[in-house]
């Protein structure tokens, strides 16, 4: 997942609590935030600095809470992150791919392969006919 795609999925996700999120959408989308954090930090703009990061509370919120669900983890785990080595610990976790009951319709297995479905290019999630979307990284589907 590129930089580009992983900002405008979180954003598009503005408050999606369910479904799961990459590695690279949560980490890239932490670099953007900090990235953010600090340009109006240095400039001097407590204000704006202020109102920016009540906007991105949730899509950051949201993005940590699918990032456990891929880990196979309670969204509710992501209050843990607040201990910064365990916190690095559960954000860096490989995604789940078997028995992870926060990820089922995400996850590409026999138990939900329909027939003309396809897998997404970027991430190799399952495309169910008429995603216009992918679930896992937000890439658009281009109709062939």
């Amino acid at each position: 997942m590129t930089f580009t795609n992983a900002v405008r999925t979180c954003l598009r996700k503005y408050a999606v609590f369910n479904g799961v999120a990459s590695r690279s959408e949560y980490w890239w989308f932490f670099l953007f935030n900090f990235v953010i954090d600090v340009v109006f930090g240095v400039i001097g703009q407590v204000t704006i600095r202020s109102i920016v990061e009540l906007v991105l509370f949730l899509p950051s919120l949201g993005v940590g809470v699918r990032r456990m669900h891929d880990a196979g983890r309670s969204g509710w785990w992501i209050l843990t992150t607040i201990i910064p080595p365990w916190g690095i610990y559960l954000l860096c976790t490989p995604t789940k791919t078997e028995s992870n009951p926060y990820a089922s319709g995400y996850m590409l297995n026999e138990s939900n392969v329909v027939s003309q479905s396809t897998v997404c290019s970027n991430c190799g999630k399952m495309r169910l006919p008429g995603q216009t979307y992918c679930v896992g990284c937000g890439a658009r589907f281009s109709d062939e």
